[in-house]
């Protein structure tokens, strides 16, 4: 007595948890469980198999694991071949696995198992889509909607399937349907005159704007339908009058003065059209995409054509955009592009770094920060903002370029090779990206007085650009100083002169060699010539002194020593060959 008892008490649990399984889904009655005094089936053995299977089957599903649903499913059907409930969880488990042909037929013989079960049409609705056989998914719906006269969301599903399909005025009909069962609703009106607007019944999407309008006659939204339909049929005027209309019941709506902005734009009034404009600007309700676009619409056409106003007028939005959402990073950043195409790059650099702070994700505006405070000579800000850059984005070249400069410039020199030799990793179909690596590289090894790296870096930029004329400089240079290959820095200097004919520096360097050749005539007249382009600079002054004193045109020379050090050169060894009146060599 004692064990039936507990058979029937574990029994009765399996088939509570059955009719659980999927909720409202599955009637209990479909789990077909046998009775256990069912004298065919030997100690209720199979029925309690076919329920923990079940009951696991459900659990895997619900878990995510669809595989093992569906094997535990099969299982189960194997059990009772007739189970409708286990045939619906197939039909589920089958088309989450892509299995459409075999999801379709479980779906099939669920639903005529049983048609007035809403989930067993549903899945076999969701399979027919799936297969885009459209046609007899609106069949089974219109069933839907006859067993369920009541629910809506059936309704509007066969709609949209009609709408789908073609069927614009079944479609209409049936929000109709909707409209008298629940009343006139924003919703229904917009999806009525979407079907009505693939038709061009212009006449008829009238009627329907003014009939939501008659329901609530000062909401600005239904009038706004109706002035955006006047514009889509070309009425401006129309359109124009509602728009006014809209803003005596609300002054401050962006989306209306946005509107009548275009209106006045498409007359040729300017004036008005950016007083409208600025209105929209004000108003913070209009989100800040929208006038970022704008912004940045002026700021591209002004960098286009620089003689209009767009430049002035951009900027002016930019500003107003800026002190409405003064923490939005589209906003900041804008305005620091504005200020630095005015030149204000300590300004744009300010709100760059703003931007940078709201959204860390924007490479763009990161790269902008990084690329003002190099023209800003910033050192110090940008090793900073570089770092954290590298951080940020550790797949992007330019990020390790930027805070290798840096440090080259902080004299930093292990950091600039740690930092470019990381970069170079990064640059993919880039020769000029990578020659600008390899010749701050050259730099720094020139520096830490590696000097095989050095050359075979410069010699690796030259590889990819042979007319790079900062890389030749550079390298008959730091040759000259180490009076190392001397021939062959003179043809480095004298292709970077070639190249740029202008340049002090230039001058300077392939003077400097020549006098580290002994070719004192030929040094004094491009010393001289460098002089000339950079009165200031003193290492071109201490250069065309010493290539003065080798001439042995010693108050000249002296002259021209005491400006080096008048104009920023090193005071100390300057100063020595004013007294000794020698070079020091």
């Amino acid at each position: 007595m004692y064990n039936y008892f507990k058979y029937s008490s574990l029994l009765f649990a399996l088939i509570f948890s059955l009719s659980n399984c999927k909720g409202k889904r599955v009637s209990q009655k479909t789990v077909e469980v046998h009775d256990p005094k069912n004298k065919n089936v030997s100690d209720g053995a199979q029925e309690l198999i076919f329920g923990l299977k079940y009951i696991d089957a459900c659990s895997a599903r619900m878990k995510g694991n669809v595989n093992e649903a569906l094997k535990l499913f099969n299982e189960c059907l194997r059990l009772n071949p007739n189970n409708i409930a286990v045939k619906y969880e197939l039909a589920t488990v089958n088309k989450l696995l892509g299995v459409n042909d075999l999801a379709l037929a479980y779906a099939k013989e669920c639903a005529a198992a049983d048609p007035k079960n809403e989930w067993y049409q549903l899945i076999l609705v969701d399979c027919y889509r799936t297969l885009k056989q459209y046609p007899n998914s609106v069949k089974v719906q219109e069933n839907l909607v006859k067993n369920f006269p009541n629910n809506s969301e059936f309704k509007e599903n066969l709609a949209i399937e009609y709408s789908f399909t073609g069927q614009y005025d079944k479609a209409y009909n049936m929000y109709n349907d909707l409209e008298k069962q629940y009343g006139i609703n924003e919703q229904l009106s917009v999806n009525k005159i979407k079907l009505l607007q693939q038709e061009n019944k212009f006449s008829e999407i009238e009627k329907e704007i003014n009939k939501l309008i008659a329901s609530d006659s000062t909401n600005s939204r239904y009038l706004n339908y109706l002035a955006e339909h006047y514009e889509y049929i070309k009425q401006p005027e129309k359109a124009k009058k509602i728009y006014e209309k809209i803003i005596r019941i609300d002054p401050s709506n962006p989306t209306v003065h946005l509107a009548l902005s275009d209106y006045y734009k498409q007359k040729g009034d300017d004036a008005p059209a950016f007083s409208e404009l600025k209105l929209a600007f004000l108003n913070p309700e209009l989100d800040v995409i929208t006038k970022y676009n704008i912004a940045l619409a002026y700021f591209n056409t002004s960098a286009k054509f620089p003689e209009t106003a767009y430049g002035e007028q951009g900027f002016e939005l930019v500003k107003i955009m800026q002190r409405v959402h003064p923490s939005s990073p589209e906003a900041n950043s804008l305005y620091g592009d504005y200020l630095f195409q005015e030149n204000k790059k300590i300004d744009a650099a300010h709100y760059y770094s703003i931007s940078a702070s709201k959204d860390k994700s924007d490479y763009r505006t990161w790269i902008k920060l990084l690329n003002c405070l190099e023209e800003l000579h910033s050192y110090d800000s940008l090793e900073k903002y570089s770092f954290e850059a590298m951080e940020l984005f550790p797949s992007q070249s330019m990020v390790y370029y930027y805070n290798g400069l840096a440090n080259l410039e902080l004299r930093n020199y292990k950091k600039t090779v740690e930092s470019l030799k990381d970069g170079l990793e990064y640059i993919v179909d880039d020769k000029l990206t990578m020659s600008a690596f390899y010749t701050y590289l050259g730099d720094a090894y020139f520096y830490l007085k590696e000097y095989e790296k050095s050359d075979k870096t410069f010699d690796d930029a030259l590889k990819i650009d042979s007319d790079n004329d900062y890389v030749l400089n550079h390298y008959a240079y730091y040759l000259s100083l180490r009076k190392d290959q001397l021939e062959k820095a003179e043809k480095l200097s004298k292709k970077s002169n070639e190249l740029k004919p202008d340049k002090g520096p230039y001058m300077d360097t392939y003077g400097w060699i020549l006098f580290q050749l002994g070719k004192y005539q030929q040094a004094e007249q491009w010393l001289s010539k460098a002089k000339t382009f950079d009165p200031k600079k003193p290492n071109i002054l201490e250069h065309y002194g010493d290539c003065l004193f080798k001439l042995n045109r010693l108050n000249e020379a002296l002259k021209y020593w005491q400006q080096a050090i008048d104009n920023g050169g090193d005071k100390d060894r300057i100063s020595k060959k004013i007294k000794e009146k020698s070079l020091n060599d």
